[in-house]
């Protein structure tokens, strides 16, 4: 119990068969093989390492600032949405180490593939998994390669790695710098038999990802993949799902608080939109479609029989406004001409009105003017100066 207590097995989730070893703490094999994943032979009491198929991975690099580890769970997956074919719901985004230029490095893979994996090792304790290609050695201005069967893994940055079909190779090495020096491990590929430029290495492929597992700075299992024992996890799910009941019963009392404050506004909103639009429009019913109703009227105003009421009302509002003790008691508008009721300090003070307006080009007389004891009333007819 002691012995097996300090060794792991490292399953490499590739391809139709899957090798697997029993490693010591000093990363020397105890024992190995290689079986279908669903006729699995590898011991089931000790910790499980996952190395799976880049090919199922995307490394990407996020630029999204630095934030709490909550406000970034949450953040992470749409900012990587942009980068991906599908839905950001449909995939599993975990957060990796920043780069030289502080963009967030990180790895995507589907939900549904993340499921179907952990799937076949329940209810084993998985403990690590992480893609295979980014367990290659990499130096800057190297490109690493590595032959496992009818796939080469591919290296070629800090975050910049993936599974690729060997007729794919060559292309791949065609877009990647002509200078690097290229590291091959594994059976040489006969396409690239005459690439004098490829170092050969006689690592075993499978013993070098052993060997840079430890230095990869990413588990996938994280959120609801989170690593742990089979007890811990049935544990974890017992009190998640509890929890989770308990959320959305609050989640949906405080939806309904929500919605009656929500519909208690837009009562008060619709309220105060009609008595806008009866201060507007005077004698017009609100029938709910404001906009709809003001374009009309608006429509009539412009072209109907108040033709040009609008335009002298623009003109005249601002001169109205700009004079000090001027009352507008009334208005009227008949075949474009424009009747103010007005009340003023004294006569002069309606002539100087009308002066401004002809100062606009408008035609203005002033009629009825009458000195009262509180001031002087008086009629002024505005129309354009083209109009009747």
């Amino acid at each position: 119990m002691a012995s097996s207590a300090k060794e792991q097995v490292l399953v490499h989730a590739a391809g139709d068969r899957w090798s697997w070893r029993v490693l010591d703490r000093a990363g020397r094999v105890r024992s190995e093989g290689a079986s279908a994943p669903e006729q699995a032979d590898w011991p089931k009491d000790l910790p499980v390492h996952v190395l799976v198929d880049a090919a199922h991975c995307i490394g990407l690099r996020l630029d999204l600032p630095p934030m709490s580890a909550a406000r970034q769970a949450k953040a992470l997956r749409w900012a990587a949405e942009e980068h991906l074919a599908s839905s950001a719901e449909d995939e599993h985004v975990v957060a990796g180490p920043r780069d030289a230029e502080q963009r967030l490095c990180c790895v995507v893979i589907g939900q549904a593939r993340m499921s179907e994996l952990m799937g076949r090792f329940e209810p084993l304790a998985v403990e690590q998994l992480v893609p295979d290609a980014l367990c290659l050695p990499w130096a800057p201005g190297q490109i690493t390669l590595a032959s496992f069967g009818d796939r080469v893994l591919a290296r070629w940055g800090d975050w910049d790695f993936g599974s690729f079909e060997p007729d794919l190779v060559a292309d791949l090495l065609s877009t990647l710098d002509p200078e690097a020096t290229r590291v091959w491990y594994g059976e040489a590929l006969p396409a690239l038999a005459d690439d004098a430029g490829i170092e050969h290495r006689p690592d075993e492929p499978l013993q070098v990802l052993v060997q840079g597992l430890k230095a990869v700075p990413i588990n996938l299992l994280s959120g609801p993949f989170a690593s742990g024992s089979a007890r811990a996890a049935r544990s974890y799910w017992r009190y998640a799902a509890a929890a989770a009941v308990a959320a959305m019963v609050l989640a949906f009392a405080h939806a309904v608080v929500e919605l009656e404050l929500l519909e208690s506004r837009a009562a008060e909103l619709a309220g105060e939109l009609d008595a806008q639009f009866a201060a507007a429009f005077p004698g017009v019913t609100p029938a709910g479609r404001h906009r709809e109703q003001a374009e009309r009227q608006l429509s009539r105003l412009r072209y109907g029989e108040a033709a040009g009421l609008l335009d002298l009302m623009n003109q005249a509002a601002p001169v109205i406004a700009g004079q000090p003790g001027l009352v507008l008691e009334a208005m009227s508008f008949r075949e474009g001409r424009l009747e103010f009721q007005l009340r003023a300090p004294d006569v002069a003070g309606l002539e100087a009105l009308a002066r401004r307006f002809r100062d606009l080009d408008l035609r203005a007389e002033v009629q009825s003017a009458s000195l009262e004891a509180d001031g002087a009333s008086g009629r002024l007819l505005l129309t354009s100066a083209g109009g009747a």
